[in-house]
């Protein structure tokens, strides 16, 4: 069964067009996998290949994404997709927050907001969502600069800001 994934559940993104570089997406998807492996993020990071659809009834298109999740932050997790289109490489990350049914309604009814628990507490713990954010952003920022090397293309062109709350720079 295929994950949901909601818009208004997405915190933070990022995305870039690799210009000619269809045919490459195992290859950026396994590099990324060995830099969060060597990571040793602390805490129970974790990732897996999973089929993602958008939400709506009616929703037909699934695309598989990477979804890496840390134990500390079970309400978080990072979508990192790569897919060819037509002779280029599309990769995004999406940083989402998704609280449980139950969590979500308390949330709601006590602050007005379905997230508001889920949100760091103090801002230890906030720094803490920043570093796994980060570091998780550079896995991917890095291994595609890895891969415009690869082609012989200028790392230059690497967009290596997001957009959103916590945004990465």
């Amino acid at each position: 069964m295929a994950v949901t994934l909601k818009e208004e559940s997405i915190l933070n993104e990022w995305s870039m067009i690799v210009d000619n570089a269809a045919g490459n997406g195992r290859w950026l998807l396994d590099h990324i996998k060995a830099r969060l492996s060597a990571s040793n993020f602390p805490g129970g990071c974790t990732w897996e290949l999973e089929e993602v659809k958008s939400s709506g009834f009616f929703a037909k298109v699934r695309r598989e994404f990477l979804i890496v999740s840390l134990d500390q932050f079970h309400d978080y997790h990072m979508y990192i997709g790569v897919r060819d289109y037509g002779s280029h490489l599309d990769c995004c990350r999406f940083l989402t927050v998704e609280p449980g049914f139950l969590k979500k309604w308390a949330s709601a009814k006590l602050t007005g907001a379905a997230d508001a628990l889920s949100a760091p507490q103090n801002i230890l713990v906030h720094q803490d969502l920043r570093a796994w954010v980060t570091v998780v952003h550079h896995c991917v920022v890095d291994s595609v600069d890895a891969l415009l090397k690869n082609l012989s293309m200028d790392p230059k062109l690497l967009q290596r800001g997001s957009k959103g709350f916590l945004e990465v720079w």
